[in-house]
């Protein structure tokens, strides 16, 4: 095999190579989550262990904790990608006081 072949079969592999980064979630029950009416359970029975977890503090709202659900993938060489974002924030009860979904293709 000549270089030439192994040079386009490495342009090839990076062209439709896959790359992820995150943990893959459920987005569809994220537009049905109602500030002050769910909970800690609720959301992780809907969506499964939150991809990052961290206290806040000085929040105007009473948030204490946030949630962070996070996925992204490429394919193509970056060419097609999709990335969904889910930031929940909690009080000292466990109730949402705020959320927001981000979805892009």
């Amino acid at each position: 095999m000549n270089l030439k072949n192994i040079g386009a079969m490495t342009l090839v592999a990076l062209l439709v190579a896959c790359a992820s980064a995150g943990r893959p979630f459920d987005p569809t029950r994220a537009q049905d989550i109602q500030v002050g009416i769910h909970d800690q359970t609720q959301i992780r029975a809907w969506f499964g262990e939150p991809y990052q977890m961290e206290l806040i503090s000085g929040s105007p709202i009473g948030a204490v904790s946030r949630w962070t659900y996070v996925h992204a993938q490429a394919s193509f060489g970056g060419l097609k990608s999709e990335t969904h974002s889910l930031v929940i924030d909690f009080d000292a009860k466990g109730k949402v006081v705020d959320r927001a979904y981000f979805a892009r293709k």
